[in-house]
């Protein structure tokens, strides 16, 4: 019998139990997700909008037909609502979190020095007040080109090429958007600490840009004006003290900048440095904390387009672009690099906090300024990962050096067939097998559903010529790479399936680029049938009466999703656009069937025709769409109503069934085939209302390899402290998810509190790894901070849990069980829940993203 059942994690239950209590109410905005969406999605762009707590509690004529039920049937089918929010961060700063990493200032001066255990004095270093500007330096335009250098395969010739001997004059151009980041944690401060401690030769000229950050955790760096600094050896040079007020993010400041540079510190080999949140292919880089109007809004970043528009006013070409920002190292910011620069270094994943460490690479480069980009890359990436993981030693980091001369040769053709391939590979009767490559891969942000995925390990797993032949040239581009993560091979690229609400974004992005069309083409294909068969699976869900025809019902459905949906002007949902939807088992309990596509009512036996699908897809065809569902390709969609309405999950067969003594879903083979995840929601009835517990995927399957809806009575438990645990991602290797907690840590002497999400990964085995803690963002994120920070084994942890009425009314967010240290060695393991009165719940996901509930049971 094949096997080809979701996957989920180990378990190691150890001996004793845990007794599940809330305490006192500490926020009126969940921690959790209210319905088992998994944790940090919470976050994502349009699902956390300030006093946006939603509940589908809110639809009266349900609340009516709830009410008329018996207590102890509408206790239990109000356990759970959809709520969708994120916990706003306490203000407050916390400077000098990383050990090792503080500095010292002194206010009598405009230095900055790494602190040491011996004193430093302003007489150590000079004290430049207003420092000189060069106004008749000659104006660097571009490095001499060097068209005898070496050539690998189709690769073109580097544009910056070392004089060689120690020779090179090196300008290093930091553009230092300080942000949260720096407001809250100091992070930017403890970098500039790095840069002060390095050895700097007079032939290279370390310049930062310091502006977009409401208070500098320092004297020296103003948080009113825009400032210029140059890096010295034991302190800062202010070169200019009022470089303007522009934002941050504004494309024109970052050309201005770069011109700064280049005719005040002319040299012939130039590096330019991104510093702030990132954000990747579709929100590019920064916020300006300071002229944002929301954290990571698209309006308030600089996106590739931005990106390249200034890279291009600012007239320089650059032995290579970093990014000291979470989530660039992708295809489409290469691209982009690719005209203004021989090498880029940038991180697929979520930067932590610690960001590079700028010592050693900035002492090596004075050492030897003709020192190769890929001797510095290695020193870069190396230090990262390093400290990163002194840090903390389970950190999920990756840094890569890419070659983008030998990009520009290989690459572009490659793309365009795979792409080509692809399109045909979905158009005809291969969508499964790219679906479930999607499904399968090292994605990356996996808290924001941003649909970053390793370009490499999509290619080794779509498997087809076309995709050999992209990996082989992507791998050959990559100079260095060194990461934690498992199929982290060190360039991602945008490919939907998570949520389909980028897919505008994505296309407008590469329209406005110019990237091969091809590719664009190719996730319109795959997006467009994964929106047919949330069509399909909501028509499912529809009342009865609603199939008068397939184009009445197209309509009502097309208006459900823009007004209430992915794609309406509020973003408020995730309708039909995600595995980890705002479905919710509510429908189930009360004999409907609710997915992440819809809901309405169903009975068994009432199942939607194949031919009643096939009507209502091929009414797209001609059909015009809304503005934000423009991208859809109606025609394929028409095309392939046969194969949707025949290869789609029937609700009806989501049932418990009894065998053996067990509580089992029994689904044939072909059925498990359309499921790609699974997993289990708990709630704890403490006499009053509901407690949410969240989301966890370790399942159990018989010998017949039908799925096994019971719950062994043990929960995961921090210290012998029961959680609300809500999965974030499940792997081949195990699951990741996330803690909701409030940390309290001495910091500087004084008592600090954070909330966090307590970041954790499950093997296979059962074993259980602290990865940090994420910081909670208030606001919209679609740029990542670099905020994963280390946990500490003094830190006071207040577990943290969502509270439900019994008419299924987000309460209110509550402590979870008492404050207890960390400790040096915490222990993570499942214990026996004493409580009686548990609900027990499993959701089921298919491959065009619907989501589906069992009916609930007790334990």
């Amino acid at each position: 019998m094949e096997n080809n059942r979701p996957q989920g994690h180990g378990k190691k239950v150890g001996s004793g139990s845990a007794h599940v209590d809330k305490g006192e109410k500490v926020s009126s905005r969940p921690v959790g997700t209210g319905s088992g969406r998994t944790g940090s999605f919470d976050q994502r762009p349009g699902d956390n909008r300030a006093g946006g707590d939603r509940s589908n509690a809110g639809k009266l004529g349900l609340l009516a037909l709830l009410m008329i039920l018996p207590k102890k049937y509408r206790r239990l089918a109000l356990l759970v609502i959809a709520v969708v929010a994120v916990l706003g961060v306490l203000k407050g700063g916390c400077d000098n979190l990383l050990p090792g990493n503080d500095v010292s200032y002194y206010p009598d001066t405009n230095q900055v020095s790494q602190a040491t255990e011996v004193p430093y004095y302003a007489t150590q270093a000079p004290v430049v007040t207003q420092a000189p500007v060069v106004t008749q330096a000659p104006v660097y335009t571009e490095a001499p080109v060097v068209t005898a250098a070496p050539v690998v395969g189709e690769a073109r010739s580097k544009r910056v090429v070392p004089l060689g001997n120690g020779q090179d004059t090196v300008t290093v151009m930091i553009y230092m958007c300080g942000t949260d980041l720096e407001s809250k944690y100091g992070m930017g401060t403890s970098d500039l600490g790095e840069m002060v401690k390095a050895t700097i030769s007079d032939r290279v000229n370390v310049i930062v840009e310091t502006g977009g950050c409401r208070a500098w955790k320092n004297n020296i760096v103003s948080s009113s004006v825009n400032q210029i600094y140059q890096v010295q050896t034991g302190g800062l040079r202010r070169l200019e003290d009022n470089f303007g007020t522009a934002a941050m993010t504004d494309p024109d400041n970052l050309a201005t900048f770069i011109r700064y540079c280049t005719k005040n510190f002319p040299a012939n080999r130039n590096i330019l440095i991104f510093w702030d949140h990132g954000g990747g292919s579709l929100s590019g880089y920064g916020y300006d904390e300071k002229q944002g109007s929301g954290f990571g809004t698209s309006a308030d970043t600089m996106t590739l387009p931005e990106i390249n528009a200034a890279l291009k006013k600012g007239g320089c070409t650059f032995d290579w672009i970093g990014f000291d920002a979470c989530l660039m190292a992708t295809l489409e910011t290469a691209l982009v690099c690719n005209d203004y620069a021989d090498y880029m270094i940038a991180s697929e994943e979520s930067e932590p906090g610690t960001g590079w460490y700028y010592t050693d690479w900035l002492t090596q480069l004075s050492k030897n300024t003709s020192a190769s980009t890929e001797s510095i890359g290695k020193t870069i990436v190396d230090t990262f990962i390093a400290a990163s993981q002194r840090a903390q030693s389970n950190a999920q980091v990756t840094l890569s050096v890419l070659d983008l001369a030998k990009m520009q040769g290989t690459v572009p053709a490659a793309l365009r067939n795979f792409s080509t391939a692809t399109t045909s590979l979905i158009k005809g009767d291969g969508y499964r097998k790219v679906a479930e490559a999607r499904a399968n891969v090292r994605q990356f942000a996996r808290q924001s559903r941003i649909n970053q995925v390793d370009m490499i390990d999509l290619c080794d797993r779509i498997g087809t010529a076309e995709s050999k032949t992209l990996a082989s040239a992507l791998k050959g581009c990559v100079a260095y790479n060194k990461t934690t993560i498992s199929r982290a091979y060190g360039v991602s690229i945008y490919f939907p399936y998570e949520s389909l609400n980028g897919v505008k974004s994505a296309v407008n992005t590469y329209n406005s680029l110019g990237i091969d069309a091809e590719y664009a083409k190719c996730i319109q294909s795959f997006a467009s049938l994964e929106q047919g068969g949330q069509f399909a699976s909501s028509a499912s869900q529809q009342p009865y009466g609603s199939y008068s025809s397939g184009g009445d019902l197209l309509s009502t459905l097309l208006g459900g999703l823009m007004d209430g949906g992915a794609y309406s002007s509020s973003g408020g949902s995730s309708y039909g656009s995600s595995p980890y939807g705002s479905s919710s088992p509510l429908g189930s309990l009360l004999g409907q069937y609710t997915t992440g596509s819809g809901s309405g009512s169903y009975s068994a036996g009432n199942s939607v025709d194949a031919s009643t699908i096939m009507d209502l897809l091929s009414a797209f065809s001609g059909r015009s769409m809304p503005a934000a569902l423009d991208w859809l390709d109606t025609d394929l969609v028409a095309s392939k109503a046969a194969d949707i309405a025949q290869n789609h999950l029937d609700p009806a067969r989501i049932t418990i069934t009894d065998k053996n003594g067990q509580k089992t879903l029994v689904l044939t083979d072909e059925e498990w085939a359309f499921i790609e995840t699974a997993a289990m929601n708990l709630f704890v009835d403490d006499g009053q209302g509901y407690i949410d517990l969240g989301y966890d995927n370790y399942l159990t399957f018989d010998q017949d390899n039908d799925l096994v809806l019971g719950f062994d009575g043990t929960w995961l438990c921090l210290n012998g402290h029961p959680v609300a645990f809500y999965m974030t991602e499940a792997g081949e290797e195990g699951t990741f998810g996330r803690i909701p907690a409030r940390i309290t840590r001495k910091i500087d002497g004084q008592s600090e509190e954070l909330l966090v999400n307590i970041m954790i990964f499950l093997d296979q085995e059962g074993n259980v790894a602290l990865l940090g803690a994420d910081p909670l963002y208030a606001g919209e994120t679609e740029t990542q901070g670099k905020g994963s920070i280390p946990l500490e084994p003094d830190d006071k942890v207040q577990l943290l849990c969502d509270y439900y009425t019994y008419e299924g009314a987000y309460e209110g967010s509550y402590t979870l069980s008492d404050v207890f240290t960390l400790g040096s060695d915490p222990v993570i393991e499942y214990l026996t829940l004493a409580n009686a009165d548990i609900s027990v719940s499993y959701r089921l996901t298919d491959i065009y993203g619907n989501v589906y509930w069992t009916p609930a049971y007790l334990y």
